[in-house]
């Protein structure tokens, strides 16, 4: 199963600072991208949606939601440096007499050919970049102000736009969490699947056979997560081109013995490979991936994954230092 659950965008309501939804010529990122489409609502030409008047003056936000631990999304988005230049060339496209103007915390443009990008819309198209945070905006005789600061010449901002537009973050898409239970699949603390490995196992989740793919592991542009989703496919492919399917040995053993039929290994087990039978634990091998939680928990020792055994494991210490 390839896993690719995509994202949805930072409710923007949460932030009361920027305007959305109280000012209509306050957009979203998405909602600029369609001003500029031919198919858009205005067969692409930019216009205020207040009063269809072409914009003069258009301020960017860049990180509304994302790299802000104590209020918001701690992780970085990604892809919201890249799309606000793009967006910034677009305008100057369509409006050449325009001023953009563009808040940021940092630019990230690693990726083949994106720094020369960020340049192109500096040095061509008059694109005028503001190290910063935006503290307030408010509307005003049919302008909306933006309050803000250049922490690079260390002075305040204040910026009569026509428009403003919102480069919001990335968050996992609504249900990720839900399908993530009823695959087995684990998550980071940001709510995105968790890869098993993030170098050596990129594209697969801890469970057999359950590959992820896009902005359901995490923010990543297009040209990422298409590279991912191969890798994904090849590892699908891999599995399914196989006759016969082959379980690793390294499944939990049960000491029916010793075992109390408490159900704590039934309780903490990620697969949900262990159950109660007959008032003792029972392993199903096909669904165990042997990582060792139940052995950890269980209090008689009454179950111990094959092969890896605490005497076998000492022996292997023993024998690694030449003992």
């Amino acid at each position: 199963i390839i896993v690719a659950t995509g994202f949805d965008l930072y409710d923007k309501e949460n932030m009361a600072e920027y305007g959305y939804g109280k000012y209509s010529d306050v957009l979203d990122g998405l909602q600029f991208e369609r001003l500029c489409s031919a198919s858009g609502p205005t067969m692409g030409k930019i216009l205020r949606p207040s009063d269809h008047k072409e914009p003069k003056e258009v301020v960017f936000i860049q990180c509304v939601g994302s790299r802000d631990p104590e209020l918001h999304c701690a992780y970085c988005s990604k892809i919201c440096c890249m799309y606000t230049a793009k967006h910034a060339m677009l305008y100057k496209h369509h409006v050449p007499d325009g001023q953009a103007y563009i808040f940021y915390i940092d630019i990230r443009s690693g990726g083949k050919g994106y720094e020369e990008f960020v340049q192109r819309a500096v040095e061509e198209d008059g694109v005028l970049y503001l190290r910063g945070k935006v503290s307030k905006i408010f509307e005003d005789n049919g302008k909306i102000k933006v309050w803000g600061v250049d922490t690079l010449i260390g002075k305040d901002i204040e910026i009569d736009a026509d428009m403003v537009v919102l480069a919001t973050a990335m968050r996992p898409s609504e249900g990720a969490e839900e399908l993530a239970k009823k695959l087995k699949i684990a998550m980071d603390k940001d709510g995105f699947l968790a890869e098993a490995h993030p170098k050596l196992r990129p594209v697969e989740s801890v469970t057999s056979g359950m590959f992820l793919a896009g902005a359901a592991q995490a923010p990543k542009d297009i040209p990422e997560a298409v590279a991912q989703a191969s890798g994904a496919a090849a590892k699908a492919i891999a599995i399914l081109s196989q006759e016969r399917l082959y379980h690793a040995p390294t499944v939990a053993e049960v000491n029916l013995n010793l075992c109390t039929g408490c159900g704590m290994c039934v309780d903490v087990c990620p697969y949900d490979a262990l159950t109660l039978k007959d008032g003792k634990a029972e392993v199903n091998e096909v669904l165990c991936e042997g990582c060792g939680t139940c052995s950890a928990t269980c209090l008689r020792a009454a179950i111990q994954v094959k092969n890896l055994t605490p005497l076998q494991v000492h022996e292997m210490i023993r024998t690694s230092l030449g003992g």
